[in-house]
C-alpha cells in the first residue's frame, strides 16, 4: 500500500491572515488603552483635588473649635498666615501626591517653572495638566485651591475655604 504524502504546517496565506488579524486587534487595543489612561489621569487629578479640599476643610473646622495645630504645621490660634499656602503645598508632597501626568512632586511660586503645586501671591488658574495652585489670604482667613484636571477639560476645579 502506498502512503500519501501529507504536508505538515501552515500555508503562506494562512500565516498572512493571522498576522493581519493580530495587527488589526493591536491597533484597536492601543487606541482604547490610550483613551483609558488619559481618562484615568484626569480622574486621579480630580480625586487629589477632592482629598486636598477635604483635608484643608477638616483642618480648618478642627482649628475653629479651639487650640491645636494644623496637619501641615502651624498653630491654630494664629489662623491663616502668609506661609499657610506654602505649608499646605509641601504637606501635599509629604502625603505622596504626584502629578498623574508627569509624576513631578515639585513645589514652586512661579508657574513658568515645571512643578506640581504652586503657592501664589494671588489666586490664579494652574497652567499645566494635573497642576494645583493654592492661595491663602491671611486677612480674610481663606484658602483657595484650584486644579487643572487636564485631558482637554477646560473647566478648572476651584474651592475657597474659610476658617471660622
Amino acid at each position: 500500500m502506498k502512503k500519501l504524502n501529507v504536508k505538515k504546517g501552515f500555508s503562506l496565506i494562512e500565516l498572512l491572515v493571522v498576522i493581519a488579524i493580530i495587527g488589526v486587534l493591536s491597533a484597536v487595543g492601543i487606541t482604547a488603552y490610550t483613551g483609558y489612561t488619559a481618562n484615568a489621569k484626569e480622574q486621579v487629578s480630580r480625586a487629589q483635588f477632592a482629598q486636598l479640599v477635604s483635608l484643608v476643610n477638616a483642618e480648618m473646622a478642627k482649628c475653629s473649635l479651639g487650640s491645636g495645630t494644623y496637619a501641615w504645621g502651624g498653630n491654630c490660634s494664629a489662623g491663616i498666615v502668609d506661609a499657610t499656602d506654602q505649608n499646605i503645598a509641601n504637606h501635599m508632597i509629604d502625603l505622596g501626591m504626584k502629578s498623574p501626568y508627569d509624576q513631578t512632586t515639585d513645589v514652586d511660586t512661579d508657574q513658568t517653572n515645571a512643578a506640581f503645586v504652586y503657592y501664589l501671591a494671588a489666586a490664579a488658574d494652574p497652567t499645566g495638566d494635573g497642576d494645583f495652585t493654592i492661595f491663602c489670604d491671611a486677612a480674610a482667613d481663606t484658602c483657595e485651591i484650584r486644579n487643572n484636571p487636564g485631558n482637554g477639560v477646560s473647566t478648572m476645579l476651584s474651592q475657597t475655604l474659610t476658617q471660622e
